[in-house]
């Protein structure tokens, strides 16, 4: 369910009502999947696992507070990201694929300069745009699935707001 206040969707048992995530900050980071290390002569290297995972934090502080009476650790949420993900096209290539689904609706594609560049098709994940000389920007609202790993919320009591934190992993 999407709160009217926010671009954030989340399907689940974490409901964001109205006036619960005005201002929501929205954190989009990629997991640590493998390790760094230094060989002998000091140069970083990183051993990496198969496999790419972000985590979503969100967090807010409005006058009402998010309905997480029923959301616990572990549990299963879908969520439509208000964080955007973006791929540059080289000169020339006019396709991509999201690795990710993504909002069909929320679909940015930009060149250089910032003006809007056309989309011709979208196809599942893949998106093709018109033909360019120069480096074209897609910008996508990606859809995970994500498992909440923890949340926290808080009263102002003199201010009369919740802050809320909601920490979430791709499953």
């Amino acid at each position: 369910m999407s709160a009217p206040d926010t671009l954030l969707s989340l399907e689940g048992a974490a409901i964001l009502g109205k006036w619960s995530a005005r201002g929501a900050s929205h954190l989009l980071t990629p997991l640590q999947r493998g390790e760094f290390w230094r060989d002998q002569e000091g140069t970083a290297r990183f051993a990496s696992l198969p496999g790419t995972k972000y985590a979503l934090t969100v967090s807010a502080s409005d006058v009402r507070p998010p309905a997480f009476a029923g959301l616990w650790p572990g549990q299963t949420v879908i969520a439509t990201c208000a964080s955007r993900l973006g791929a540059v096209l080289a000169p020339g290539v006019t396709g991509w694929t999201a690795e990710r689904d993504f909002a069909p609706n929320w679909l940015r594609c930009h060149d250089e300069t910032g003006a809007d560049h056309p989309v011709i098709d979208i196809s599942g994940r893949t998106i093709t745009t018109a033909a360019h000389d120069g480096p074209v920007t897609v910008v996508v609202r990606p859809v995970l699935t994500l498992m909440v790993r923890d949340w926290s919320l808080g009263l102002l009591e003199w201010d009369g707001r919740h802050p809320w934190r909601l920490v979430l992993e791709e499953v």
